[in-house]
Parts: structure tokens; C-alpha cells; sequence
């Protein structure tokens, strides 16, 4: 039974008041600190130009087939940099909020396009360099 318990609830429990107002400040820092890393990324990503070449590397023999990827790997990058430049702000946002942000987030561009599944074994580093990187850098956001 104990095994169940957060190792913090048995402090709180021990300490009172003064323990879960000390915690509550910890997380509140830690979250502050990696929202801080996000939005760093978020700004380091601004300067990379968006990878055009491999993306064009890429479709140069599929004949139009896949005409609307640009525009789509534009709205996936778009939509992870647009939650990331909150920053702080995001603590202000709901519970149902964080929640509909975070499946969101964790849904891969292959998964929120599954119609270009097919691409993914050419999208590699030796391959499309720019892209492979973009799309892993945006994916561990």
C-alpha cells in the first residue's frame, strides 16, 4: 500500500503546510525552468530556415503525388512553435487546456499526416539532413 503513495505525499503528511507550500514552489520552478528551454528553442528554431531543399529532394521523383507536403510540414512546425512561444504564459492556461496542448504535442507529423507514412524511410540524416533534424528537434519538443 505504501508503494502507491508519492514519496511527497508522506512528507506532506509529516510536515504539514509548510512542506507542501516548499513543494508546490519547487515544481512551480521546475516548470518554469523548462518552459524557459522551450521557448529558447522555440527562438533558436526561428533561425533555421525551413528545409525547402530536402523537401523538394524528397518528391523530385514521386510526379505530384504528394503536392501538399510543404504546406503541411509548415502547419505541423507552426502549430508546436506557436504553443512553445507561450512560454510562461501556458501556466495560465486550464486543465482541460494543458490537456487538449499535450495530445497535441505528442502526435508525431506521421501521425497527424498518415498520408505520407510512405516518406518516412527516405527522411533520414544522409538523405534530407535538414529535415530529419527538423522534424526530430520539433518531435522532442
Amino acid at each position: 500500500m505504501l508503494a502507491l503513495i508519492p514519496p511527497y505525499a508522506i512528507l506532506l503528511v509529516a510536515f504539514g503546510d509548510k512542506t507542501e507550500i516548499h513543494f508546490l514552489k519547487v515544481m512551480r520552478e521546475e516548470i518554469q525552468e523548462k518552459l524557459e528551454i522551450l521557448q529558447s528553442l522555440y527562438k533558436a528554431d526561428l533561425l533555421n530556415p525551413f528545409p525547402y531543399d530536402d523537401c523538394r529532394k524528397l518528391l523530385a521523383d514521386k510526379n505530384g503525388e504528394f503536392e501538399d507536403l510543404i504546406p503541411c510540414l509548415d502547419l505541423y512546425f507552426s502549430d508546436i512553435a506557436g504553443y512553445c512561444s507561450w512560454g510562461k504564459r501556458s501556466l495560465s492556461w486550464t486543465g482541460e487546456k494543458n490537456k487538449e496542448v499535450r495530445q497535441q504535442l505528442q502526435k508525431s507529423f506521421f501521425q497527424k499526416f498518415p498520408q505520407y507514412i510512405s516518406l518516412k524511410p527516405n527522411i533520414n540524416e544522409s538523405n534530407t539532413p535538414k529535415l530529419f533534424n527538423q522534424l526530430l528537434v520539433h518531435y522532442q519538443k
